[in-house]
């Protein structure tokens, strides 16, 4: 009797039955949702119909709310249009690639999917108080998508890697991957180099960077293994890595 991984009930077809109209559907659908939240937040703050500090992380205070809408928030046209730029040419990359792996029947094709879904969900809580945890790093009225589109940024860097080695449990595909991805890391910060107040950004730019490709990698994993209980294994530390931010920024919160 053979298994298909848990994700979905058409994993097993290399068919996938997801029409291309329903494709195209699908990627009209998420940009745009994207871009209303990013413009309609920036019109907001703009015409102050939102305060700052309503929606943004702050280390003496961070409204709930803030939480989930800092990083899609944005207080002056120049940080709005540069992180903008940069998800769409990320973007139109990923559904090249993305269009690509469903013509080749291949179910990796779901992984953008399902990575991006979480980008827009969970993502958002767990990046911020992953910020807000980190020691000694001061935060006042913080907001940007710029997080976001690092993590876009490590998804890439995945699927690029499952490109070239075709298998995520492969000895060559963690390698690689670990790689390409330590020294995309450490040049991060050079998009920051004329920034006096770096600190803050290139830690969000980091932390956004590591969970799309933590993000990326257990998913994909989840979805190419032949193994029941690796699938399970990879989805439990997926949901650990989301959730653990979140619950120790609780505890906080509480004690």
């Amino acid at each position: 009797m053979t298994w298909s991984p848990p994700l979905s009930e058409h994993l097993n077809d290399r068919n996938i039955s997801l029409p291309p109209s329903r494709f195209r559907l699908f990627i009209l659908i998420y940009w745009l949702l994207f871009g209303i939240v990013i413009v309609g937040m920036w019109t907001l703050l703009y015409d102050g119909i939102i305060p700052i500090d309503a929606v943004s992380l702050s280390s003496s205070g961070t409204p709930f709310q803030a939480l989930y809408l800092a990083p899609f928030s944005h207080e002056i046209p120049q940080h709005l249009l540069t992180n903008v730029f940069t998800f769409f040419l990320l973007g139109v990359s990923l559904t090249i690639i993305t269009a690509l792996f469903r013509k080749l029947d291949s179910r990796f094709y779901l992984c953008p999917f399902i990575a991006c879904i979480l980008f827009v969900t969970i993502l958002p809580f767990t990046f911020s108080t992953a910020l807000l945890l980190v020691p000694n790093l001061e935060l006042v009225d913080i907001v940007g998508f710029s997080g976001i589109v690092s993590a876009v940024l490590g998804m890439t860097i995945v699927i690029l890697s499952y490109i070239i080695w075709k298998n995520f449990e492969s000895l060559r595909f963690f390698i690689g991957t670990i790689l390409v991805s330590v020294a995309v890391f450490f040049l991060l910060p050079l998009a920051e180099f004329r920034n006096a107040h770096a600190a803050v950004p290139n830690t969000a730019h980091q932390i956004g960077f590591l969970y799309g490709v933590l993000i990326t990698w257990l998913i994909g994993a989840a979805l190419m293994t032949k193994s029941k209980k690796r699938a399970y294994l990879y989805l439990a530390a997926l949901l650990a890595a989301l959730f653990l931010p979140i619950i120790l920024f609780g505890i906080t919160v509480l004690l």
